[in-house]
């Protein structure tokens, strides 16, 4: 015959005030946590910039002193950019990097003449270290988390 002990519960259960606060806490967590962890794949602005300076940097490189042609492929509507080197062969598996979701180019201009963004553009580093003058105009919309 089981005995109770005063001020016990019968059943080991838990009530439903004690779940409900519990759900509710974890939903705070996930509504404060989730937008974060959305972003985890996504480059961040530093790392972008930091990209498109060595990649430039190392197209310049060989077209100075290897004489090759390299290219820089901007594509504004898939928000992707790409190195090309002139001596890759066409069969070689093309690899474009993201600008990710915070960062969106609103202009190029190379020569003084400025590009459709609809279409993909080329910044050609031509051997003898020959570069067209060009600027990329790029957006930060900013972390939504954090106005």
């Amino acid at each position: 015959m089981r005995t109770s002990t005063p001020g016990t519960r019968n059943s080991p259960g838990f009530t439903l005030v004690e779940l409900a606060v519990v759900l509710f806490v974890l939903g705070l967590i996930l509504w404060t946590v989730a937008p974060r962890l959305s972003r985890v794949g996504d480059p961040g602005r530093a790392a972008v910039f930091r990209d498109l300076a060595t990649g430039s940097e190392q197209a310049f490189d060989i077209s100075l002193f290897e004489k090759r042609e390299t290219r820089l492929v901007l594509s504004p509507s898939a928000g992707s950019y790409e190195f090309q080197r002139g001596d890759r062969p066409v069969d070689a598996p093309a690899s474009p990097r993201e600008f990710g979701t915070r960062l969106n180019v609103t202009g190029i201009t190379v020569e003084g003449e400025e590009r459709p963004l609809d279409i993909p553009t080329e910044i050609r580093f031509l051997p003898g270290g020959r570069v067209p003058a060009a600027w990329i105009f790029i957006e930060d919309k900013g972390d939504p988390a954090n106005p």
